[in-house]
């Protein structure tokens, strides 16, 4: 089985990306509390190792994140070879090689504004005290005592740069490396004060110092550098926006979100034109043969997300083919045990407990409570979506002739066809007091908090009502789906009614047979004409 891939993660409050990758076990007692430079964006950012490190990616943008967290860990792959292989001993060239970038920090960062000419005097000045081996240097007897006292002063005003570099580089190098490249930093510093002295008294005759330090080699091997190149994750989030400007549902998103993921993992690579039509049939049958997913969930939901990703690859000519194309999945014929809607029994004994949720005791949130008592009761005179009725605002209850209606509306929430549909109450929610109930509320939705943060807060009353139905009631038979059986049920009840097919399809949201069915004037009038044909549940 695939291991899931390193990837960003999103801060849950702010929406930032962060890094954050475990410290290897063999290199965690030897790197914990060290400090490392990552490259995040055009920034080196300093990160201390502890049993994990994590760096903030300083984007919200999931496209962004992924490049930056690419760059980012292959920095860290480098630091993790070079502790693997321990203290490495510096060339001569590697030596003043480190010492030139030293010498560029200061030569070129500040020859703009170098201040006055006795700035670099004094700057000088204090090297020499510090290569004497600090103030009282020249006082001390014996070369073991000058030489202790020159590795601790010239530590002391240049170790911290040092680190800096040998951070950059994921270094660790052994002492006598280090206290040649102490010397190295001081030469290189009284050069870049020559040279800014020069500046500040407005000589920048050509830099005859720059060319003197040799280019960069690392004493250990990098891995290959990060190659640009298209990405899955760049191509779901052009799904993602795309899926947004056409009024696609959210829960979409969520939905398919784990399966790119998974796919992802998969196939250890996010390179969306190195997948090949063999990747997805390896990842098909590796899902189905382990009993993971079913035949019928890989078509609708697998196949499907991935096929639509790579689908708008191929549209915008930002890949060259779509490697699900020809992939099927195999025939499932799907076996019910028992009928899809709920029994007479099951439909009242929820509609029971609902009566009783409005007396309930037990301590629970205004919008709880009056979800209980009216969506079953509101589902099974409509047979519409648990989400639909949900999303319902005391706006979308209205009166037309004497007749009590609700609106569905794309305007509330998500509409499976994106579009408004009236469903006229049933004369029992009426003398039940479903309206006058309504009525009570302030405006605004009717099932959920306006102060959730929740993208689709009406899907979390939905699920809590679901949870309600399975735990709290009792109705806990698998082969059934604690809301959508209402629906179910809805239909079986409206044919014993004599409802024609056309009318239950238009009450319940249902696709139409034929454009034909979608005429007609007078809907509220026609439909409660339809409703009012169901009979009484009494409970």
């Amino acid at each position: 089985m695939a291991l899931p891939m390193p990837r960003p993660t999103k801060h849950p409050i702010t929406g930032v990306y962060y890094l954050r990758i475990r410290t290897p076990s063999d290199l965690r007692e030897k790197a914990k509390g060290s400090t490392v430079m990552l490259t995040v964006g055009s920034q080196k950012a300093k990160v201390r190792i502890g049993d994990a490190v994590k760096v903030s990616l300083q984007t919200k943008d999931w496209t962004e994140a992924k490049e930056r967290f690419r760059i980012a860990e292959t920095d860290l792959q480098v630091i993790w070879e070079g502790l693997r292989n321990g203290p490495v001993k510096l060339t001569n060239k590697q030596v003043y090689a480190l010492a030139g970038r030293f010498y560029r920090m200061f030569a070129d960062g500040l020859e703009n504004d170098p201040g006055g000419p006795e700035r670099w005097q004094q700057v000088k000045a204090a090297n020499a005290v510090a290569a004497s081996g600090g103030p009282y240097g020249r006082l001390l007897i014996g070369n073991k005592a000058k030489f202790k006292a020159t590795a601790e002063a010239l530590e002391k005003r240049f170790g911290p740069f040092l680190d800096l570099f040998l951070a950059q580089e994921g270094l660790e190098i052994d002492q006598d490396s280090r206290f040649r490249l102490l010397k190295a930093l001081r030469e290189a510093g009284d050069r870049a004060a020559d040279k800014l002295e020069r500046n500040a008294e407005g000589d920048y005759s050509e830099d005859a110092n720059a060319a003197r330090f040799p280019a960069w080699t690392s004493p250990i091997a990098h891995p290959d550098e990060p190659t640009a190149y298209v990405s899955i994750g760049h191509l779901f989030e052009l799904w993602k926006k795309q899926h947004k400007s056409l009024g696609g549902a959210p829960s979409s998103v969520r939905r398919w979100e784990p399966v790119i993921d998974q796919f992802i993992a998969f196939l250890g690579h996010d390179n969306a034109e190195n997948v090949t039509r063999p990747d997805v049939v390896r990842w098909r049958n590796e899902l189905i043969d382990s009993g993971r997913v079913s035949p019928n969930t890989f078509k609708k939901t697998n196949r499907a997300a991935l096929n639509s990703v790579f689908a708008i690859g191929v549209d915008n000519l930002i890949i060259s083919a779509n490697p699900v194309d020809g992939v099927k999945a195999p025939s499932q014929k799907r076996i019910l045990a028992r009928p899809q809607g709920f029994t007479k029994e099951e439909a009242e004994t929820i509609l029971k407990a609902a009566l009783a949720a409005e007396t309930d005791p037990r301590h629970m949130a205004v919008h709880t409570r009056f979800a209980r008592r009216w969506l079953p009761w509101l589902c099974a005179y409509s047979g519409a979506r648990m989400g639909e009725m949900a999303q319902l605002r005391k706006q979308d209850v209205y009166t037309k002739n004497g007749m009590h209606c609700i609106r569905i509306t794309p305007e509330a929430g998500a509409v499976k066809d994106k579009e408004v549909r009236v469903v006229p109450l049933h004369p029992h929610l009426v003398a039940q007091g479903f309206v006058k109930a309504v009525q009570s509320k302030p405006e605004g939705p009717l099932f959920y908090t306006r102060k959730t943060r929740q993208e689709e807060p009406w899907g979390v009353t939905r699920d809590n009502l679901a949870k309600w139905v399975r735990a709290g009631i009792g109705i806990d038979d698998q082969r059934i789906k604690p809301n959508h059986a209402w629906r179910h049920r809805f239909k079986t009840v409206a044919d014993a009614a004599g409802i024609e097919v056309k009318y239950q399809n238009r009450i319940t949201g249902h696709a139409a047979a034929n454009i034909g069915d979608f005429y007609g004037d007078n809907e509220e009038e026609t439909l409660f004409r339809e409703v009012s044909k169901l009979p009484r549940y009494f409970v």
